[in-house]
């Protein structure tokens, strides 16, 4: 017994040899030497001298080029701004139009900014729109189309005052108030809408009202019918958001409704020949009622032949 115990005790002692001598090796593939670092530290001067001079190469040809961008295309005569040709019609003079754009000779047309040139215009209240070219050449074409004022705007609140006050403003067929600052007697002769409720008076904007644009409507469609024989148009007046008044220089007043004016200006033109053709001078015309026109004269009318109201025949009561 004491023989196979001590077999046990040496099998035992080995096991736990074994044990003990078994492990994880880690194996290095990239062991650091002295001669290794020295590769790593020459390859990376190297890397650094080569970007260096990629660098220094970039700066070079940026530099070139810039220079020769200045020299030859900024500073070249060729491309500075020698004339500006202004083409308009309308209140704003040559000078006027190319002091906004703030141009000088000095400018060159190859980095000139169009859009930025063209906003500067655009931005002047008496201007629809704007157009330039340049034939780098040294010339510059400004076409602008100028609003054409058609009327003036009268509204106290707003300070839009008469024409003679020093304060009148003039508005064009969209409904853009155009400031005035000379005042020629084709101006003068315009008529003028009076509008004590105007919303808002911005130059250039057209309004937001509706009640302007049905004055402005109303004012091209009576000029439009304009004889020698006929009143002239000087006034229309919008008293609330649903009619207008026309006052005309032989002291009579015709009212219309905003809306539906092709009906109500047939009905005008009836009485209005119908008076020419009588020599009545009409006072008030309300348009508005569609059935029994109401009209008012400065004088006794002749209705000689008219088959009025009050002198129907009337059906015998029953």
């Amino acid at each position: 017994m004491s023989a196979a115990k001590n077999g046990s005790k040496k099998s035992a002692k080995r096991s736990s040899r074994k044990r003990k001598g078994t492990g994880t090796h880690v194996i290095d593939y990239l062991p650091e030497s002295p001669v290794i670092r020295e590769h790593e530290a020459v390859e990376r001067r190297r890397r650094g001298f080569r970007t260096a001079m990629w660098l220094i190469t970039a700066m070079i040809v940026i530099g070139v080029g810039w220079v020769t961008w200045h020299e030859a295309l900024e500073k070249n005569s060729q491309f500075m701004l020698k004339t500006v040709e202004v083409n308009t019609e309308g209140t704003l003079t040559r000078q006027q139009i190319v002091a906004a754009t703030g141009l000088t000779e000095a400018t060159n047309l190859l980095t000139m900014n169009l859009r930025e040139v063209r906003a500067k215009i655009e931005r002047l209240p008496q201007v629809k729109s704007a157009v330039i070219q340049r034939d780098y050449h040294g010339k510059l074409t400004l076409d602008v189309v100028q609003r054409m004022p058609v009327a003036w705007m009268e509204c106290p609140k707003q300070k839009l005052l008469g024409p003679l006050s020093g304060k009148g403003c003039l508005i064009d067929s969209e409904g853009a108030l155009v400031p005035c600052n000379v005042i020629t007697r084709e101006y003068l002769a315009m008529p003028r809408i009076q509008f004590p409720a105007l919303s808002e008076a911005i130059p250039g904007r057209p309004s937001s009202d509706l009640q302007v644009h049905a004055a402005l409507r109303l004012m091209e469609k009576l000029q439009s019918r304009h004889q020698d024989d006929h009143p002239a148009l000087e006034v229309i007046e919008i008293p609330n958001p649903w009619s207008l008044v026309a006052h005309f220089n032989g002291d009579a007043r015709i009212t219309f409704g905003v809306d539906n004016l092709d009906p109500q200006l047939a009905r005008f033109d009836r009485v209005m020949q119908e008076a020419r053709t009588r020599k009545w001078r009409v006072a008030t015309l309300n348009l508005i009622a569609s059935i029994n026109t109401p009209v008012t004269f400065h004088e006794t009318p002749d209705v000689t032949g008219l088959n009025l109201a009050d002198t129907a025949t009337t059906p015998p009561a029953r």
